[in-house]
């Protein structure tokens, strides 16, 4: 069964389609890389998928879970749906401990030593072992991203959503958040990232998802889509990205 599946979803902002019937399945173990050109729905689509925006049309499902359906519990369903944005959203006044082990105690009212062995864990995974007590102003910006994923990490979710991470970072710093990203993947994990990053999207990506105007205009295998674009929209935007 897909992890995560989209209807038909159209999305409004007053008079503005943000999202036009787009229907999109994601399946376990997938990483998918959406592109496209500024506006053309691409951070909307993830929000929409965590329930962070309402829908106007069709259906979002994760699992089983209809993510648009009033009665749905949101906060478990972020439980499963990890999110990581461009700006790190890290509270500044408490350390990475605490950044990381705030929501599995509050939200999963886990005991605080298990919760500290999860954040000992994710930072692991990230290769941040040794700032686990470290505050968010002693860190790099790629060291602050890093953090913010292994916040998510420590909900333990089926699909991880990144918004343009690297897109905030100065050029030295994005490797080596692309690099906890190709880690993830080999582990297996399924995300859905909103990027820029084209030789990623090529190298790690198991499918490229094109967005245009709110649509889903080519998706494919990277090779095939970023190789042999089918449309004059995708040809135009590669030209523009791979000048």
């Amino acid at each position: 069964m897909s992890l995560v599946r989209l209807e038909d979803v159209t999305k409004r902002f007053g008079q503005l389609t943000v999202l036009d019937q787009v229907s999109l399945k994601v399946e376990p173990g997938e990483i998918i890389a959406v592109i496209g050109r500024s506006g053309s729905g691409k951070s909307t689509l993830l929000r929409c998928i965590n329930g962070l925006e309402p829908i106007q049309g069709g259906r979002i499902l994760v699992e089983d879970d209809v993510v648009n359906d009033p009665k749905t519990d949101l906060r478990k369903l972020r439980q499963k749906v990890g999110i990581v944005f461009q700006s790190y959203n890290l509270f500044p006044h408490l350390s990475v401990e605490r950044n990381i082990t705030l929501a599995p105690t509050v939200v999963k009212k886990m005991p605080p030593a298990e919760a500290r062995k999860l954040a000992e864990e994710a930072l692991a995974r990230v290769g941040l072992s040794d700032k686990i007590d470290a505050y968010p102003d002693q860190l790099s910006g790629g060291q602050q991203q890093r953090v913010a994923i292994a916040r998510s990490l420590a909900m333990q979710p089926k699909v991880m959503l990144f918004d343009e991470i690297t897109s905030a970072l100065d050029p030295e710093l994005i490797g080596e958040v692309l690099k906890v990203l190709e880690a993830l993947a080999r582990q297996g994990m399924t995300m859905l990232l909103v990027t820029h990053e084209m030789g990623f999207a090529r190298n790690v990506g198991t499918r490229v998802v094109f967005m245009h105007h709110g649509k889903v205009w080519e998706q494919g295998p990277p090779a095939q889509v970023l190789g042999n674009p089918q449309t004059p929209e995708m040809k135009s935007f590669l030209g523009s990205v791979l000048h």
